[in-house]
């Protein structure tokens, strides 16, 4: 943008240095004749020359000014303290397990949680921030993998309103699917809320899985979203 105001200032310039140029040579010609003769019947008024004749005058050009940049918004800082409790996933994101929960497995950026009877739960980190509505299919897509089922439904993206202003974008999605072992197979059901912190806080994007028997996902839920509630706090 710079350069091509500074090549708009100096075409303009340029022609007003040209068109000054001009009018400065006209006025410097030499005057012809102006003295007055007689034709026998009347005194004629002298014969206008080209120097006596207007001149257009060229109005200086003044060059546009380059626009102020905009000032850089400044960056949020955390408003809510962060509180880590439980047990720690990854970059400082903890979980706290509801009673009846325990960790079954880890890896460097996930843990799993299981409660006889009631379900399992996934805890990921990603240290990317992306849009929450945007991650949310794709963490679906991971329990699918993880837990082999088949006949997955999944439904729309809701977008929530972020539980604390430490999170930038909140978002969840539900899902159904079928589940075989040992030649049995369970209907199960489960949703995926996905959390993504303020650039300038914390940098994360998180997601918090759940799933149970499609007939009896009620204690599940209740416990996801109170150890969702801890996932949060600690971002």
């Amino acid at each position: 943008m710079a350069g091509a105001i500074a090549l708009v200032v100096a075409l303009i310039g340029g022609a007003g240095v040209l068109v000054a140029s001009r009018g400065s040579g006209d006025d410097a010609a030499a005057p012809a004749p102006t003295g007055s003769f007689t034709d026998g019947l009347s005194s004629a008024e002298p014969t206008p020359t080209p120097s006596d004749e207007p001149t257009d005058t060229t109005e200086p050009t003044e060059p546009p000014s380059e626009p102020l940049p905009s000032p850089t918004p400044p960056e949020k800082r955390r408003t809510v303290k962060d509180v880590d409790k439980g047990l720690e996933v990854y970059d400082d994101v903890y979980v706290d397990p509801a009673k009846g929960w325990r960790k079954l497995h880890t890896t460097k950026y996930s843990m799993t949680l299981a409660a006889q009877g009631r379900g399992v739960a996934y805890v990921v980190v990603s240290p990317v921030g992306y849009p929450a509505a945007a991650a949310a299919p794709a963490m679906v897509g991971m329990v699918k993998t993880a837990d082999k089922l088949v006949g997955v439904q999944s439904g729309k993206v809701k977008t929530l309103k972020p539980v604390n202003s430490n999170i930038g974008s909140q978002a969840q999605v539900s899902f159904t699917g079928r589940f075989k072992q040992s030649g049995a197979t369970f209907s199960v059901a489960g949703r995926c809320t996905t959390m993504t912190g303020v650039e300038s806080i914390h940098n994360v994007t998180v997601a918090v899985c759940v799933e149970a028997r499609k007939d009896d996902t009620a204690a599940a839920y209740r416990d996801a979203s109170r150890m969702l509630a801890s996932v949060a706090r600690s971002i």
